[in-house]
């Protein structure tokens, strides 16, 4: 890479794209481009390509604009660009994220999806702090593939949501020993590793994937998949659990839920499994019933994993839901 090569920056909006308006937070067309004004007042100019590709809150994202930016990304002449740095809100970060990463898996320059937690000008927003350090990384070089960058450095599979209350986000199966580093469950490895190419053409996203949250005294027969749901993907309890005693009533049973799908031809997964031979009885009947397990891999990338393996042709659902395309199962090598 040549030192004049630009960042290519690609605006879609959420809080750091956004103001306050009186009580409300919401985006502004105004405010597009404030990023690299705040920046460049600091630092000066890096030389940025700058492209507005959508401008909404993230809890607004849908497939048409996941498209969109895959389809961008995909058409762009990667090669004339040191790095891109993507702006997104929080609300939907973990799983843009997650879709990113498996669909670019073998991107050969450094892509960081970045967020804030408050409007930029607004006391105590990082969004410039993430900015300027996605900037400082790309110009550093040595980095290759896909990573999200909100306080720390993250596997974009690995994000979970943040929670409500501090807005934090946290990396699954990342123990957070290591709190002095700005890479937060990341090794070198995984900074310098490129992988092969998998997917080439872009994604229409015409098959869904429905999610299941488990509770106690879930009734199984409220959740009613639609005729566009391909599977299920069903998030049970933290040791892989869920209800299996139809003593109760056969709605309140798991197996009923799942019986019921694959009568209707819609497989349902479950997430977060882990790779143990002992495991719970209720699992093991779950299992029996005909679901899928999906080991150690957290809600978000299970989601748009299986959106992406039922929306491609090239390769079997089954090849792809094995395969870790981009470190989201945690524990397995990467080929």
């Amino acid at each position: 890479m040549t030192d004049n090569k630009k960042i290519l920056v690609i605006f879609t909006g959420g809080t750091i794209g956004s103001s306050v308006q009186g009580s409300r937070i919401n985006v502004d067309k105004s405010e597009r481009f404030r990023l690299i004004d705040e920046y460049e007042k600091l630092y000066g100019n890096k030389d940025f390509k700058c492209v507005q590709l959508f401008n909404i809150l993230s809890e607004n994202i849908g497939f048409e604009h996941w498209e969109k930016l895959i389809t961008y990304v995909l058409d762009a002449n990667i090669d004339s660009y040191k790095g891109i740095i993507i702006t997104h809100g929080s609300d939907t970060l973990s799983y843009t994220s997650a879709l990113l990463g498996m669909f670019f898996r073998h991107i050969e320059i450094p892509v960081f999806i970045i967020a804030s937690n408050k409007p930029l000008g607004e006391v105590g927003s990082n969004g410039l702090f993430n900015f300027s350090a996605a900037v400082e990384l790309i110009q550093k070089g040595g980095i290759h593939g896909v990573f999200t960058l909100y306080e720390k450095v993250m596997l974009p599979t690995r994000v979970i949501s943040a929670d409500t209350y501090c807005d934090k986000f946290s990396v699954y199966g990342d123990n957070g020993i290591d709190e002095s580093s700005i890479f937060r469950g990341v090794t070198a490895a995984m900074i310098e590793r490129q992988h092969k190419q998998m997917f080439f053409e872009p994604i229409s996203f015409k098959k869904q994937i429905m999610i299941v949250h488990g509770y106690p005294a879930a009734d199984y027969s409220c959740f009613a998949p639609s005729i566009n749901t391909a599977a299920v993907l069903f998030c049970p309890y933290h040791s892989a659990t869920a209800c299996t005693n139809s003593s109760i009533g056969e709605n309140y049973s798991f197996i009923y839920f799942i019986e019921r799908c694959i009568m209707n031809n819609i497989m349902v997964y479950i997430c977060g499994v882990k790779p143990n031979s002992i495991h719970y009885v209720t699992l093991d009947k779950i299992i029996k019933a005909g679901s899928i397990p999906l080991f150690s891999i957290c809600e978000p990338a299970a989601y748009m994993k299986l959106l992406i393996a039922y929306n491609q042709s090239k390769y079997k659902v089954s090849e792809l839901m094995s395969k870790n395309l981009y470190f989201e199962i945690v524990g397995k090598n990467i080929k």
